[in-house]
């Protein structure tokens, strides 16, 4: 067979031999780049991206261990006069939107955040536990981006 190959090869005039040869490196070429490399680099990319993934799920899991192990925040929600006032610096402190922060009465407040990512929001929460406020309904929409949207009754606890 190789015989048969290298005597057809040989049969050819010398252009046709160049023409032969520069179809074979560029087939070879296309193999080499789509068959392996490609394939190495995106096995590469992927196990990076696990690691950096991972990294992160660990720092966020570190954090959130230590603000729970962390003592309550010294300053009782009763300092302020209307929960939904505490809720909106709280908010603008930790970097979410709150859509909706209607009041009802002093101590208590609905809120609306469209889009929060959930490890966020949930650290807040607890932090806002600590301090005395904890959710009468709490609502928790998974989205399609990864992130939540949270629609809550929030009380200051004897409120």
């Amino acid at each position: 067979m190789t015989e048969a190959a290298k005597n057809w090869f040989i049969a050819l005039s010398r252009r046709e031999q160049i023409m032969v040869g520069l179809a074979a490196a560029l087939a070879l070429a296309v193999i080499g780049f789509y068959g392996i490399y490609r394939p190495l680099y995106d096995v590469a990319t992927d196990a990076r991206r696990s690691f950096y993934e991972a990294t992160m799920q660990a720092g966020r899991i570190e954090a959130k261990t230590q603000a729970l192990s962390m003592p309550a925040d010294t300053r009782p929600a009763e300092a302020i006069a209307a929960l939904n006032l505490l809720l909106a610096s709280e908010a603008a402190e930790r970097g979410f939107t709150l859509d909706a922060n209607t009041a009802q009465g002093s101590d208590r407040a609905e809120i609306a955040i469209g889009s929060a990512r959930s490890t966020a929001f949930l650290g807040w929460l607890a932090d806002l536990e600590r301090r005395g406020v904890v959710p009468e309904t709490l609502i928790i929409r998974r989205m399609d981006n990864g992130t939540v949207s949270v629609s809550a009754r929030l009380a200051k606890v004897g409120g």
